[in-house]
């Protein structure tokens, strides 16, 4: 963020006797001032303070849930659920319990937000409940407990709001450097223009790359911890081709306010390359059985 700002300072208001690197430096050490900077920066601290506040609540946007306690669970599959989350909260040492809630979607799928006792949920579909056993269940949810405790609700909205920022300014600058073309005839905001209009074409690709390559080892993190928190792999492994058996055999993909938000979130996402959210279904059982190296 610091280098598209000083970058674009540069690019718009350099100093005309210095070169690109001491011009970064004089704005960087304010002696001129970093305007481009200062707001890129400002931008990014609102998007990240918005995300901390509201983004679980992202999570939930667009669906049909119902939160779920032990109080106000009214059927025993409701209280299974209460308790299941109960117990792997304990066995996770969190200290609290996340809320829960279940999506009145035929979709079998789960995911986590949060990662503190303000902002943590677990949420689970109806068509999860109606496809898998208690066991299967069980390791759903600890995968999605194994979400909290690693965090990664808030490093995924962070590099997605992070990612956002660069990419919207990049393009902006890149729009207004390619109207303005050859208008300025100072080496070092010309050298900046170019830098940035590489920059726009370069950064989504490698943005997303490794938004994706995070997003995919987040979830072999998470079957781990489903492991660790109940003890067994075969309930997970025989979770994970149930549900991906229904997905091959049911087209779930149904555009609502919160998907986007929730489809890297999800237990299961079709799709396995360096442009998919999660690792493919076999990569996956294969690092449970412990067959996969890294």
């Amino acid at each position: 963020m610091l280098i598209i700002g000083l970058l674009a300072d540069t690019a718009t208001h350099p100093n005309e006797q210095a070169d690109l690197l001491d011009n970064a430096l004089d704005f960087l050490t304010l002696k001129q001032l970093p305007v481009a900077t200062f707001i890129i920066l400002g931008l990014t601290f609102l998007g990240l303070i918005y995300i901390h506040f509201r983004g679980h609540k992202m999570m939930l946007a667009g669906m049909n849930a119902k939160e779920v306690t032990l109080e106000s669970a009214t059927t025993s599959q409701e209280k299974q659920l209460s308790n299941i989350l109960e117990e792997l909260s304990l066995s996770a040492t969190l200290g609290y319990i996340p809320r829960l809630y279940i999506l009145e979607s035929e979709e079998p799928n789960a995911f986590a937000a949060g990662w503190n006792k303000r902002n943590a949920l677990v949420g689970v579909t109806r068509g999860l409940l109606q496809t898998l056993n208690r066991q299967e269940v069980q390791a759903v949810m600890a995968h999605e407990v194994g979400h909290i405790i690693h965090g990664d609700s808030k490093l995924t909205l962070y590099v997605g709001i992070l990612a956002n920022v660069i990419l919207t300014v990049t393009n902006l600058f890149s729009q207004i450097f390619i109207r303005t073309a050859g208008r300025s005839r100072n080496n070092a905001a010309n050298k900046a223009q170019i830098i940035l209009l590489v920059l726009n074409f370069v950064l989504p690709w490698i943005t997303q790359i490794l938004y994706f390559y995070l997003s995919r080892t987040r979830e072999y993190m998470a079957d781990a911890a489903a492991v660790d928190l109940t003890s067994d792999n075969q309930a997970m492994i025989s979770a994970l081709k149930k549900i991906s058996g229904q997905h091959e055999t049911h087209d779930y993909d149904k555009s609502t306010t919160g998907q986007a938000y929730r489809k890297a979130a999800y237990i299961f996402n079709k799709g396995d390359s360096v442009f998919s959210t999660h690792p493919s279904i076999e990569n996956r059982i294969a690092a449970l059985e412990g067959r996969k190296e890294f």
